[in-house]
């Protein structure tokens, strides 16, 4: 977008000259995760130089590298994904694995497969890709790169995600790409048609995208329609109706293949409904009080959770925390900015109002819909996007007040959970090349591939420890990660729709593999893993 450097009249202004100190932070905001993995190795001791993913306690993360190695080499899954053996659609190929690992695909075939971290590099290269975009659309001066800097090195948890290899960098790369869209259409009001239509028609991509991944971020999309029929647009009546129907098309379709890809069935685990269930049972009532009632109550639920998540010094609780904080100062914001002088109005009231909108729905479709469990998750890129907004539409006290947010939210898990930020390292427990290729052939040897996914399948419960044996299973082998009770069930009725079950030695259910006669096909690492079917 050319225009970028100029003035709305599209000639060189002063206030545009690059001055050095805004390049100097503009690099530590490129470098900023780099130096934010050099506080988690002040503060934990694991540094980012001796990573290893494949001694991770996180067992998401052995999903995540697994999934990106089966779209390399398989493509399409040949076993069967999901929950408690409650099948998707799909195969499980579900809207999540497609959208979300999509970035992680394409950047695969920079980083390789094959080494044990590739995923962290691929989080490393969304991260600076997410600074760059930021500083070439937005181009914050001194002041503002300052803090922008200072925000992405000090929000630790952030900075856990990038190097723990978890995918939710997909989701905050997005975000800070469209909120840089945002402030740039701020900034440049009376930018060309056709820079404006590029801007908009990324917008509404990046929501489609996230969108499709998690059911809850179309609300994102106000921002776009706004700048669509705001004022200063420079778009024919036809290109906003165009627009427009885009809009409206991409929360449609995103919403659509969701439920195409998942069936309506969205992984009972965190809860026994669906989301799509619990919404039917609010709007069953028909009564606007009951539904009122129903969604108070579920948020008093969720503050009651969080609060014994803080207890428990668990990132949940601390995410929505933040996000309550950064609202206020944005709120604060729009109230001071709602009695500046008109010709200091440039559309700052409504994106903040719009993004405050569509935060609280992202967070009440949350906490209704979901699970206060997963809010570190949802709503972490959201407190990504809402410092940023602080830091560019607000003036000193905010930035202050924004950053201290930050920093105390930091500082609490910090002090009472330091073992939160240690990064997975290599350690005497790491194998050498030598026994990973001993086992990842004789787990080949075990897993052949059938042509029934259920006989590509493994049931097992979920794990957090000594997980690196699962990275040498076949690429075409899927884990049905279930719960205790309902693995239980399906043993002792003997329903069990996998192939395979693996289970910890010390397990209770061992005894009821055994009483289904289920044959011991391979032990190691503490476990079992028995044969359901010939």
């Amino acid at each position: 977008m050319s225009d970028f450097s100029t003035t709305d009249s599209g000639s060189p202004s002063g206030h545009d000259r690059i001055r050095p100190e805004q390049v100097l932070f503009w690099l530590l905001i490129l470098l900023a995760p780099f130096l934010s993995a050099g506080l988690l190795q002040l503060l934990t001791g694991t540094s980012a130089l001796r990573l290893d993913a494949w001694n991770t306690t996180w067992n998401d993360e052995v999903g995540y590298y697994r999934v990106i190695r089966l779209l390399r080499y398989e493509f399409y899954p040949q076993g069967m994904y999901g929950f408690n053996e409650d099948a998707p659609a799909h195969l499980a190929y579900g809207p999540y694995n497609i959208f979300t690992y999509l970035p992680y695909f394409v950047l695969s075939f920079f980083t390789g497969i094959e080494g044990h971290n590739f995923i962290y590099f691929c989080n490393v290269i969304l991260a600076v890709l997410a600074g760059l975009f930021y500083v070439l659309l937005v181009r914050p001066d001194a002041k503002q790169g300052l803090f922008t800097a200072l925000f992405f090195v000090s929000y630790l948890v952030a900075g856990r995600y990038i190097w723990s290899g978890m995918s939710e960098s997909s989701y905050n790369f997005f975000l800070i790409f469209f909120t840089a869209l945002v402030l740039w259409m701020v900034k440049k009001p009376n930018a060309s048609a056709g820079s404006q239509k590029a801007a908009l028609t990324a917008m509404i991509l990046i929501v489609f995208f996230w969108n499709t991944m998690r059911p809850y971020y179309f609300p994102l999309l106000l921002i776009p329609v706004y700048m669509i029929f705001r004022k200063k647009s420079r778009l024919s009546a036809g290109a906003k109706a165009f627009f427009f129907v885009l809009c409206a098309a991409a929360a449609a379709a995103s919403l659509g293949l969701f439920f195409f890809f998942t069936g309506y069935n969205v992984a009972r685990y965190f809860f026994d409904s669906t989301q799509t269930e619990t919404l039917k049972q609010l709007l069953s009532s028909g009564s606007p009080v009951i539904m009122i009632k129903e969604i108070l109550r579920s948020n008093l639920d969720a503050l009651r959770e969080i609060k014994g998540y803080l207890h428990d010094s668990r990132w949940a609780g601390g995410i929505p925390l933040l996000y309550f904080a950064q609202s206020l100062i944005l709120l604060c914001i729009l109230v001071k900015t709602l009695f500046t002088k008109p010709a200091k109005k440039d559309g700052r009231c409504a994106v903040i109002f719009f993004m405050l909108l569509a935060g609280a729905a992202i967070y009440e479709a949350n906490v209704v819909l979901y699970s206060p469990v997963q809010l570190h998750r949802m709503m972490l890129a959201v407190t990504l996007a809402y410092g940023l907004l602080i830091i560019e539409l607000g003036t000193t006290p905010s930035h202050i007040a924004g950053e201290l947010a930050v920093l105390a939210v930091m500082l609490f898990f910090v002090l009472r959970a330091p073992q939160n930020f240690r990064l997975p390292q290599v350690d005497e427990n790491t194998l050498s090349t030598v026994e990973e290729e001993a086992l990842k052939l004789e787990l080949r040897g075990v897993l052949p591939l059938e042509d029934d996914p259920w006989d590509n399948t493994i049931a097992k419960l979920p794990e957090s420890e000594a997980l690196q044996w699962e990275y040498m299973l076949p690429t075409y082998t899927s884990l049905n990660v279930c719960q205790t009770h309902v693995l239980e069930k399906l043993l002792t009725d003997g329903t069990v729709r996998s192939k395979f079950v693996l289970l910890a030695d010390g397990s209770d259910l061992n005894k009821l593999c055994a009483a289904q006669k289920y044959r011991v096909v391979w032990q190691g690492y503490g476990r079992t893993m028995y044969q359901t079917r010939d």
